[in-house]
């Protein structure tokens, strides 16, 4: 049958098939009318959605970024508590004279730290690196709690002017182990989110203030900017905020107009169709379809298809054409759907697959040759099918096989009788191509499920192959080899899609590269040239 995505030509005119009364009850004006407005009312839909479903995106990156930066700091916080903690622990209460040096000594063992220092009875009195001190506790934490406590502090005494986070961990009452942080390891790990879309991103402790991704301190009394997302973190008492990036906002914002608004436009090209549609009534057009039948208005064109290493035509695949006497030619996509949904369904196939047969009988050459035949799923639920496919089958010449194509989407809701037509069919010699892959449901169950012979790589990957799309086509090779399937690529038109191909394993190839799509006895001189 034909191809209906593949198809060149123009489409037939509403109403130029017959003359009958069109939306009876309507007029044309108030259907004109209607269309527009439903034209209209679909775009501004779309307009809203795209900005409503933009919205939501940023609001979604942010919080990622921020479940992102959470999860970095509470690996910051857990690290630095965790690492050397029963040493440390052992050293506390401990005179410092006698300590310093191991206290020393153990910080070059823990990360991100300035100092670490041992409290006892509410006062700092040892440090790594200033030795003995005596500071009360309450400099750096506004409270102390059993387990971790944190607090984000502008300075310290020692440090004038660097923002640090202070953290105690209690070993009793009033005692334990006090580690203050550098801002700027926090601040680095802040910056993170700037390089994923954010503008501002800073870590917050409630009554406290902020730490900037830039390592700068603002206490709570001053205004800071501003942050749309605020993400908390579940181990320890800090918030991350953030806000996209102008420039990120504004680029998603026109992402999402640009594909809600592509999405409106072909919904009102569909609703065009639908209203188009209106004027060439089914049964007219089926009409033609059937008078251009009887009177030899449908032909078959072939287009080769050739083996990516040599080049040689190893066969070639049946596309239908129509041209009408007063309209040209009419591209399949615009009459194949009523078609298969019609009794005319049965002569368009049969036409088809004794056209091909006969010409590829009379005109191939003499050799090794598959010919490839679209068939629609209503061909396999029609009592005689199979008799008729396998009649056909054997009346081509020994070297030429018949190759069935079935659009993948067409396969998903079948039931087990359509496995029992393969079986059959395949018992006879035929073989099967599974065409559009990856274009539909991409059920993977299909190719254990169905004796498939060849995998159709649908244009819409093939045009990108040379371009970044190589690795997708990669794993599609994979997957038909672990079945035991060989890879046709169509609509190839380049030579680098060629050598692209060829070198992620694809075998088989068609397209305007190679051949456009040609009469039979063009074909065998095209063959005998070669």
């Amino acid at each position: 049958m034909s191809d209906t995505s593949k198809a060149a030509g123009k489409t037939l005119p509403a109403g130029s098939i017959g003359s009958v009364p069109i939306w009876r009850g309507i007029g044309p004006r108030l259907s004109l009318l209607v269309v527009t407005g439903c034209s209209a009312l679909v775009l501004l839909t779309a307009v809203l959605l795209g900005e409503h479903s933009a919205t939501r995106a940023v609001a979604a990156h942010e919080q990622l970024i921020g479940n992102d930066l959470v999860a970095s700091v509470d690996r910051i916080l857990n690290s630095v508590r965790l690492r050397r903690r029963a040493e440390l622990a052992a050293l506390v209460g401990q005179p410092c004279g006698d300590v310093r040096r191991s206290l020393t000594q153990l910080q070059t063992y823990v990360r991100y730290v300035r100092g670490l220092n041992l409290v006892v009875d509410g006062r700092v009195y040892c440090s790594s690196g200033l030795g003995q001190i005596d500071v009360p506790l309450s400099v750096y934490l506004k409270s102390t709690a059993t387990g971790a406590s944190l607090n984000l502090l502008p300075q310290t005494p020692f440090h004038p002017g660097d923002p640090v986070l202070a953290m105690f961990d209690a070993t009793g009452q009033g005692t334990g182990i006090l580690y203050l942080l550098a801002g700027d390891y926090i601040a680095d790990a802040l910056s993170h989110g700037v390089r994923y879309g954010a503008q501002n991103v800073a870590l917050s402790i409630a009554g406290v203030g902020l730490l900037s991704d830039s390592d700068e301190f603002m206490p709570v009394s001053k205004p800071s900017p501003f942050y749309a997302t605020r993400v908390t973190s579940g181990a320890w008492p800090f918030s991350i905020t953030l806000a996209s990036s102008t420039e990120f906002v504004s680029q998603l914002r026109w992402q999402y107009r640009l594909y809600f608004g592509a999405a409106g436009a072909l919904l009102d090209m569909l609703i065009v169709a639908l209203y188009l549609l209106a004027f060439a009534p089914s049964r007219l057009l089926l009409n033609a379809v059937r008078r251009g039948l009887r009177q030899h208005e449908f032909h078959v064109v072939y287009q080769p298809i050739v083996d990516i290493a040599s080049r040689d035509t190893v066969g070639v695949e049946a596309l239908l054409r129509w041209d009408h006497p007063k309209r040209g030619p009419i591209s399949p996509s615009f009459f194949m759907g009523e078609v298969e949904s019609s009794s005319l369904l049965a002569p368009v196939t049969g036409f088809v697959l004794h056209t091909a047969v006969e010409e590829m009988s009379r005109h191939a050459p003499t050799l090794p040759l598959r010919v490839a035949v679209n068939i629609a799923p209503g061909d396999l639920e029609r009592k005689g099918f199979v008799a008729e496919v396998l009649a056909m089958s054997r009346t081509l010449p020994g070297g030429i096989s018949l190759v069935l194509e079935l659009t993948e989407r067409f396969l998903l809701n079948e039931s087990a009788d359509t496995l029992a037509v393969f079986k059959a069919l395949k018992a006879g010699g035929v073989k099967f191509a599974i065409d559009d892959f990856g274009t539909h449901h991409s059920n993977l169950d299909l190719l254990s499920r169905f004796p498939f012979d060849y995998v159709k790589i649908d244009r819409q990957f093939v045009s990108h192959v040379d371009t970044g799309g190589a690795e997708l086509i990669k794993a599609i090779v994979a997957v038909a080899k672990h079945f035991g399937l060989q890879i046709i690529a169509e609509g190839v038109e380049t030579e680098a899609q060629h050598r692209a191909l060829r070198a992620v394993g694809v075998s088989l190839c068609q397209g305007y590269l190679y051949q456009r799509p040609m009469r039979a006895e063009n074909f065998e001189r095209r063959q005998k040239r070669r």
